[in-house]
């Protein structure tokens, strides 16, 4: 385990709280582990320095001993021995936090900021400081990726909560409001999900490209204050299916997403039915989707289809 940012015995005060800019933190230790290199990665300590929203806070990583600092790093000031690292700041979930140790001087969170946005001093290739560095940065990496794809997908989640807690008689009337159709057994008593996957493009009013076996439009939604105010459609494109051992995966790409947060939907419609992919098998990057579905030989066959429906809350 690296050194830990040492206080003066006075000023040791180690203490859960909520998390503000200026405080040291360690991380809860059950998210060490073995990680890539073969190396075991224990948790650092943290300096906070901004908290956007009430799930996920801004950290710069520190270390406890004075001797590895160098150009560009950023004293903790007179209450700690150690440093933090301007060239190592991440996103981490308030979760992953464990004890608060106590509170740098006030001027160390805006120069780590400051710095941070400064250009960075680049060690020697090969020297101890530029090893020391590396490490470092993968050390915050293996932290920083788990907590960012766990806050994607459960801000994907409340989204998608919100969604489903809408009274069904009032998603069938904001649905009526949009260009889009649905059929005539959708009812108030149709679950908000199967809603959407049932509403179809009003082809009067969103004209489709051209469909081939590989473009198939996707129906976004806007959402505002779990409300569905807007629906367009973009082009998806297939860019890869196989089936192999009952399971068809289909990899592709969106043409275009709006700004904002998304929430990606996916259903195999065949029979009138409507699939839901497989546990654990979905996800996305940017405009790139992936999915997996359970299915016979016989499901996999035209006309059966992928239906996508993307939920898309603006930001700000």
């Amino acid at each position: 385990m690296p050194p830990w940012p040492t206080p003066a015995p006075e000023e040791l005060i180690i203490k859960r709280a909520k998390p503000s800019p200026g405080q040291l933190y360690t991380l809860d230790p059950q998210l060490a582990g073995w990680g890539p290199k073969a190396r075991y990665y224990n948790p650092p300590v943290v300096l906070i320095l901004a908290c956007p929203d009430e799930h996920s806070v801004l950290v710069s990583q520190t270390y406890g001993e004075p001797a590895m600092a160098g150009p560009g790093d950023i004293e903790l000031g007179s209450t700690f021995t150690g440093f933090a690292q301007p060239w190592n700041c991440y996103t981490l979930q308030q979760t992953d936090l464990d004890l608060c140790l106590g509170t740098v001087d006030k001027q160390v969170a805006p120069h780590v900021q400051h710095q941070h946005k400064a250009p960075w001093f680049d060690p020697k290739p090969g020297s101890l400081l530029w090893f020391f560095r590396h490490m470092e940065v993968e050390t915050g990496y293996f932290f920083s990726s788990r907590a960012v794809s766990e806050l994607i997908t459960a801000h994907d989640n409340r989204l998608l909560t919100g969604i489903t807690s809408i009274n069904k008689k009032r998603m069938l009337e904001d649905l009526h409001g949009l260009p889009v159709r649905l059929p005539s057994s959708a009812t108030a008593t149709t679950s908000p999900l199967e809603l959407l996957f049932r509403a179809e493009p009003d082809l009067q009013q969103l004209p489709l490209a051209a469909a081939d076996t590989k473009t198939q439009p996707a129906l976004i939604f806007t959402v505002k204050n779990n409300q569905l105010t807007t629906a367009h459609t973009a082009d998806i494109v297939l860019s890869g299916t196989d089936y192999a051992n009952g399971l068809l995966t289909i990899t592709g790409t969106i043409a275009s997403l709006p700004p904002g947060n998304h929430a990606w939907l996916f259903r195999w419609h065949v029979d009138g039915q409507l699939i839901e992919p497989a546990a654990e098998h979905t996800g996305y990057d940017n405009q790139l989707f992936w999915v997996t579905f359970m299915l016979t030989p016989a499901q996999t066959r035209p006309p059966a289809r992928l239906v996508v429906r993307l939920l898309c809350e603006p930001s700000g």
